[in-house]
Order: structure tokens, then sequence, then C-alpha cells
């Protein structure tokens, strides 16, 4: 029993109840076809002795098998649908020439347009039920006088002709009214989710630099510092300080300075674009980064650059004591031991040595040795 619902559960994910509903009418109908098919084809050997229809049944049966097939291992509706389809339209022409009308076996043949607009959609089930008629009519048409023992006349083509092209319409419309309000359901849930988007952003950025704000800092740190000791990598944690700010914004204004704030934002966000590593503005002209590495030289080398990279930039500065360009003071803090993984200490640590940072001469980096080794409480890469 497990087996059977293995076999039939395709789990494919949608994007609307509708698509999900098709997938499921796919499905259904197909299981309930195979049996019965089966079931025909049995039949027709056992008490009718009508082989050829019975050929028909069997190999509708396996065609139904491969739909479920591919629609299981390929998770390809439009596939399988389009399979079950052909598979149905090929069984009830072939079982119409060999039956023609008798014992109303004509009225199978309204099954296939609705599956085929049900399972394919109104573009494709169009097609096939149009493609199908064609060959039914012509049948119909030129077995006048022939089928039921030549009872079957111009009028009974005209009601089958005329009753088939209604079921056909009624269908098509049915589906395009469906389809029309599946798109705009869609695009309503899109937005929606464009919205919820746009409202989460305003909540973790800061609106004039687009980096990660301090309530997202506050998130983020206990996570990343879970994700280091998972997998065994160093943890740095700097803060970064741009030097004489408030100097700039005195001078030059706060508009010229809200501009510096985000071309350097800009670098360091360009600077910083690994999965694993953030950077977030913490307030004023404050920024922090944190970097997950197995290669602590490395990444100490590349923080080493960030200083070089601000003053690069050469935004000028004439009230600054350490260049004539905005620069930046950087305090950092890292370690590889899970004893020491605290984003408190690490913070009081990194802020510790952005504070000799600034002491010594500013526009340079400090590193923490409580983290990173040796003997002395801080120490000067520069």
């Amino acid at each position: 029993m497990n087996l059977l619902k293995n076999f039939f559960d395709c789990n494919i994910e949608c994007e609307s109840n509708f698509s999900q509903r098709r997938v499921q009418l796919v499905k259904t109908i197909l299981f309930l076809a195979i049996p019965i098919f089966i079931f025909f084809s049995i039949f027709n050997i056992i008490k009718t002795y009508q082989y050829s229809i019975a050929f028909f049944d069997m190999l509708a049966a396996v065609f139904s098998i491969y739909a479920i097939y591919i629609l299981r291992l390929d998770k390809d509706l439009p596939k399988a649908a389009k399979i079950a389809t052909i598979t149905l339209m090929l069984f009830l022409i072939l079982f119409t020439y060999s039956n023609g009308s008798s014992n109303y076996g004509l009225i199978w043949t309204i099954f296939l347009p609705i599956f085929a607009f049900l399972v394919n959609g109104r573009k494709m089930g169009l097609l096939f039920s149009l493609i199908f008629y064609i060959f039914i009519y012509f049948m119909a048409f030129n077995a006048i006088g022939i089928w039921e023992d030549g009872s079957w006349q111009m009028q009974n083509f005209l009601r089958l002709f005329f009753s088939s092209i209604i079921l056909t319409y009624i269908m098509y419309m049915n589906e395009s009214l469906l389809e029309d309000s599946d798109s705009k359901l869609i695009e309503i849930r899109k937005r929606e989710k464009e919205h919820i988007d746009n409202l989460h952003a305003l909540t973790i950025t800061d609106p004039l630099t687009e980096l990660y704000n301090r309530r997202y800092f506050n998130v983020m740190a206990p996570k990343l510092i879970s994700l280091a000791k998972r997998k065994k990598h160093s943890f740095t944690f700097f803060i970064l300080d741009l030097d004489h700010f408030k100097q700039y914004n005195d001078n030059y204004g706060h508009i010229k300075g809200d501009d510096a704030l985000r071309e350097i934002s800009k670098v360091l966000k360009n600077h910083i674009q690994r999965d694993d590593d953030f950077i977030f503005r913490l307030g004023g002209e404050e920024f922090a980064g944190i970097i997950l590495s197995d290669n602590t030289k490395e990444t100490q080398e590349w923080i080493k650059n960030i200083c070089k990279i601000i003053e690069n930039l050469k935004i000028e500065h004439n009230y600054s004591s350490a260049s004539k360009y905005i620069t930046a003071s950087i305090g950092v803090a890292c370690t590889d031991d899970d004893r020491y993984l605290d984003i408190d200490k690490l913070y009081a640590f990194a802020d510790e040595a952005l504070y000799a940072a600034k002491e010594s001469g500013k526009n340079r980096v400090k590193f923490s040795a409580k983290y990173t080794g040796g003997d002395k409480t801080l120490f000067d890469f520069y």
C-alpha cells in the first residue's frame, strides 16, 4: 500500500492552488484510468472477444502508467498531461474506428475535451480537441448510412457535430475564466511578496547607506557565532570609525557628509561579498563587520586594505590630522577558540583596539592580541 502511495505521490511545487489542483486532477484521472483500461481489456478478451479493442485498452493503460512515471520522476506536469491526453485521444479514435456508434460508443468521445482542457489548459486543450474531432467527424461523416446497420444518418452526425462544438466552447470559456483569475491571483501574491520583502528590508537595513543596521547586527551576530563554531572557522569582528568625521560635517555640510557615507558604504559592500561575511552601519560614522574564515592571516591582510581603499577614494578632508582625504581607523578582534566566541567580549576588545588605533595617529588597523595571540594587549600591523 505504501509502495502504491509513493508511486502516485509526485510532490510537484506549484505557484498557485489552481495549478496544484491541476496536478491532483492529472494524478486522480490517471489513477482511475489505469484500472478501468485494464478492466475493459480483460473484459473484451473474456466476454466480447474483441481483441483489437482489448489491445487498445491495454496500450492506453501502459501509456497512462508511463505518464505517472514522468510526473513522479521528472515532475513535469505539462509533459505528463500531454502523454495522458494523446493516449486517451488515440484510444478513443481507435475505439470509434472499431466500434462506430454501436452500443452508444460515441458517448465516450465527450471525455476527451473535458480531460484535455482540465489537464492542459485552454490553448493546448483546444488544440487537442480540434485534432480529435477532425478524426471523429471524418469517420462519422463517412459512416453515414453504414453505422448501426445503416441507421446512422445526417441528423445523427449533425447532433454529434453541434453537441461537441458546444461542449468544447463551454470548456474553453470555463478554462479561460479560471486561468485569467489564477493569473490575477498570482500577480497579486507576487506584489504582496515584494511588498513584504521591501518592508523586511526596511527593518534590517540602514536607509542612507543600504547596509545592514544595528538591529540586524544584534540578530545576526549570535547566529554567525554558532555558524563559526559549527564550521570550525575563525570569527573576526571589526569596528570601523571614520576619522574626524564631525569636523567633515561641520565644514563641508551634512549633505556632503551623507554623500561620503554612501560612497564609503558602497566600497565596503563591494569589498565584503561572501555569503558568511556581513557589514553593518552601527550609527553615525561607525561601521562593523563580521568575517568567518579558515585563513586568519589572509583575513587580517584583507582588513588592513580597507583603510587604504577608503583613503584612495580621495574624498577631500582638509580638517583631518590623519590625511588630506577621509580616512578610517579600525579595531579588530579575532578568535577561533570557542571559549572566547562571545559577541560582547569581541565587541569590547575590538572597541579597545579601535581606541588604540585612534590614539596612535588614526588611519590604521589595530588587532586585539587577547584574541589573536601575542604578548602585548594590542599590537599594530602598520
